[in-house]
């Protein structure tokens, strides 16, 4: 069910910073190979910008173009979340290829709604007129921090579990409610980080010093802080109310399924007049058997097998 996993990490500040550091260099290495398509989008944005082009919708077209890169860092930053170790340049492409359809078609979705949340506020923002319009604002931010929710939980199962298409889509909504303390860490965590930069820039002052400061964290860091973010605090969740109990329902199947090998094994070596003899009585009683204790049904089932083999 999951890909690949190895090793899991505790999912503390320590734990967070230090899977980080300790694969800082390969991790810078990634944010530069998803900068590449990023320089790419901004330079065609920028020549349609000098042809009059300048409008949220090509703005926007960001999210499509850059999703299958965004696949990358999110399979990146779940190997380092979980402990696995990380080929930079290898990874980077398995992301891309594995889970390519995936990431796309999440991204159309999310360029709909993202443009329409932003008409949305766009019209808020001329102000709140009446009690109606402020219900209705409210329920605008409760649809956005589900959907962001969403978005987290789903991005980060799509490459982490191998499931259905509808499977992830019904957990990822699972998961919005039982993921509120680590989607409130990924909120917060953004905020300080829009917090230190927007500090930065009010030091900075100058137009050109801002631009350069802004390219130097993109190139280094941001891309990727922001993935590993969203990755490390939607994975503990995952792993506590989806993969932990797949696991231990596979191993409670292993186990039945060996016990029941057991049992039949059991069965064939046992005398038949000694089997007709245990099966007397009620079918969910233990029975002793070749030093062993076997449900009545477990014979009564078998001694029918018997007799319609005889027949």
């Amino acid at each position: 069910m999951e890909k690949n996993s190895k090793v899991n990490r505790g999912f503390t500040l320590s734990d967070f910073f230090g899977a980080y550091f300790e694969n800082f260099g390969k991790i810078t290495l990634v944010n530069l190979l998803f900068c590449i398509p990023l320089a790419v989008f901004t330079g065609i944005t920028f020549l349609l910008s000098t042809e009059g082009i300048n409008n949220i919708f090509v703005s926007f077209l960001s999210i499509p173009f850059l999703s299958p890169f965004f696949a990358g860092l999110f399979y990146v930053c779940r190997r380092i979340t979980i402990g696995e170790v990380l080929h930079p340049v290898k990874d980077f492409i398995r992301g891309i290829r594995e889970n390519f359809v995936y990431f796309i078609v999440n991204s159309i979705i999310l360029y709909i709604v993202v443009i329409s949340l932003f008409l949305t506020f766009s019209f808020y923002s001329t102000g709140l007129k009446d009690s109606m319009m402020i219900v209705s604002f409210v329920m605008t931010i409760i649809f956005t921090l589900f959907f962001m929710f969403f978005e987290n939980s789903f991005l980060t199962m799509a490459v982490t579990v191998e499931l259905k298409p509808g499977d992830i889509i019904r957990n990822a909504v699972l998961l919005v409610f039982k993921g509120i303390a680590g989607h409130s860490k990924t909120i917060l965590s953004f905020a300080f980080m829009g917090i230190v930069v927007y500090s930065i820039f009010m030091f900075a002052r100058n137009i050109y010093l801002i631009a350069a400061i802004m390219c130097l964290i993109t190139l280094l860091f941001l891309p990727t802080m922001s993935s590993y973010i969203i990755v490390f605090n939607s994975y503990e969740t995952l792993k506590k109310h989806i993969i932990d109990p797949y696991i231990e329902e596979q191993k409670n199947k292993d186990r039945i399924s060996a016990d029941t090998n057991t049992i039949e094994e059991e069965l064939y070596a046992a005398d038949i007049e000694k089997l007709k003899e245990l099966s007397k009585g009620d079918e969910n009683e233990f029975v002793f058997l070749n030093g062993k204790m076997i449900k009545r049904k477990n014979i009564i089932n078998m001694l029918k097998m018997y007799n319609t083999e005889d027949e």
